[in-house]
């Protein structure tokens, strides 16, 4: 077997260093990406849940609107849509607050 030379040690020894380095780098970058795709995923989630309430929000206005239009509604089954209407976006608000 041959002796390694001096440079062909340090040479040896630099590569060691970055295969360790880009080992380390790769899993870091790993676990990043993880942590980043699982904040996404619950970001979107929020924003469905969020856009749901407001489009259930609207359609309870636009009941209660109609229904005042058709006068079929009293202005108490009006006011009680709308206060409806303004409990669910308020519920997205606070949603995508906490998303």
């Amino acid at each position: 077997m041959t002796q390694l030379t001096a440079l062909e040690r340090d040479l040896l020894a630099c590569v060691e260093r970055l295969v360790t380095a880009s080992e380390a780098s790769a899993r870091d970058l790993t676990a990043l990406e993880t942590r980043s795709t699982g904040r996404i995923e619950k970001e979107l989630a929020g924003l469905k849940d969020c856009v749901t309430l407001l489009i259930r929000s609207q359609a309870a206005s636009m009941k209660a609107l109609s229904g005042l239009l058709n006068d079929e509604a009293s202005y108490k089954t009006l006011d009680e849509s709308l206060q409806q209407s303004l409990t669910l976006a308020k519920a997205a608000a606070e949603r995508l607050r906490d998303s």
